[in-house]
């Protein structure tokens, strides 16, 4: 996901280092008055709790943006636990159905 979060200037050390947490790539930075426009990539799977995330982070100054980027491959470790985690539904699945 294209990703544009607008917060206080202060807190831009902290929203970075949670973006790079969230496997997030920084793409670009402006700072506008005393307001920090941080630009990512961050993937969808990460950005699935971050409204709440972001306003404990900022106590609710901040607001973001996402829209669609790209498709992009799936590091190996998360693929094997998105693997995982498929098997393991239809396991259950064919157990229900005897």
């Amino acid at each position: 996901m294209k990703v544009e979060v607008q917060a206080p200037v202060e807190y831009a050390g902290d929203l970075m280092g949670d973006m790079n947490g969230r496997r997030g790539r920084i793409t670009g930075m402006d700072t506008r008055g005393g307001t920090q426009i941080i630009r990512a990539e961050v993937p969808m799977a990460e950005m699935l709790s971050y409204q709440n995330d972001l306003i404990s982070m900022t106590q609710g100054r901040a607001s973001f943006q996402m829209e669609f980027g790209h498709y992009d491959y799936v590091p190996q470790l998360q693929a094997e636990k998105v693997i995982a985690a498929a098997k393991a539904a239809k396991a259950g699945v064919e157990e229900e159905e005897e």
